[in-house]
């Protein structure tokens, strides 16, 4: 099965469609991740394809709601310090990925968008600081409202305000996780069940069901996130949870299409209090 990253984005249309929309007042959406190996089971691009399909879900969201909405082509050459040692874990300096982010948003910025909502899926503590600098020098320079959509739950975990100008925190209105002694961090059995339901040409069924669980404890978390040699000894074959357990995750709704609603939600509220024109 084919799927394009580039489908109902920029660069599917010609810069007429995009210019009309600009004019219309359009908020743009920046899909972003990176290519990273994901186990033996799933593609390497599993987290681009994840962001990308936020962002398409989030724009029908939006424009039911009459808020005009683009999608710029999905930024992936992002940093993967902890699986960096895996092959197919592209990674790109810090300041590459910074200054790529920054003309990306001047880009923007020079043909009138005001608003851009970075979607990124990728939990590398290196590569999050990175948008983090481009999206605060972009906001510095550039004057534009720039932020980096996140769950309340990251937010909390990484103690990020509720105020702070860089982020749009949007709640998750669902139950906890059950606390584990063994967490699914990834590729594991969530990150199976939503590829296989979303993309399943891109997963490798048959391989996921002979996996056998990675008994990791969150001790071992803390030294996986070291990554390097690190992360590869103790998940040699690049997945941190129990793959084969995929059929076992709820299916309806998923960690996909729960982010695309209550962001999308939370821009509109975010769109209201700015003054934007909505239903």
């Amino acid at each position: 099965m084919a799927y394009s990253l580039f489908e109902k984005t920029m660069a599917d249309m010609s810069w007429t469609e995009i210019e009309a929309a600009i004019m219309e007042g359009a908020v743009v959406l920046l899909p972003s991740g990176v290519i990273e190996q994901q186990g033996p089971h799933i593609c390497t691009g599993k987290d681009i394809y994840e962001s990308h399909l936020i962002c398409k879900l989030m724009l029908e969201e939006l424009e039911a709601e009459g808020i005009r909405t683009l999608i710029a082509p999905p930024f992936y050459w992002g940093i993967n310090q902890i699986t960096g040692s895996f092959t197919g874990s592209f990674t790109a300096r810090t300041e590459t990925v910074q200054a790529m982010l920054y003309d990306i948003f001047d880009c923007l910025g020079r043909w009138g968008i005001h608003q851009a909502f970075l979607v990124d899926v990728h939990g590398d503590h290196k590569h999050g600081m990175a948008l983090y600098e481009a999206i605060k020098e972009a906001r510095i320079r550039l004057q534009m409202d720039v932020k980096s959509v996140i769950s309340h739950w990251i937010a909390e975990d990484l103690r990020i305000q509720e105020d702070d100008e860089h982020f749009l925190i949007f709640q998750v209105p669902l139950e906890e996780p059950r606390p584990t002694p063994f967490p699914d961090i990834h590729a594991g059995e969530n990150g199976t069940a939503s590829m296989r339901k979303h993309f399943p040409g891109l997963v490798d069924e048959a391989l996921a069901q002979k996996l056998p669980p990675a008994r990791l404890t969150f001790e071992h978390l803390k030294e996986w996130q070291r990554g390097g040699q690190h992360a590869k000894e103790l998940t040699p074959l690049g997945y941190f949870g129990a793959p084969a357990d995929y059929k076992k995750v709820p299916s309806d709704p998923d960690f996909i299409e729960c982010f695309a609603r209550f962001a999308a939600v939370r821009i509109k509220e975010y769109a209201a209090k700015r003054g934007k024109k909505t239903p």
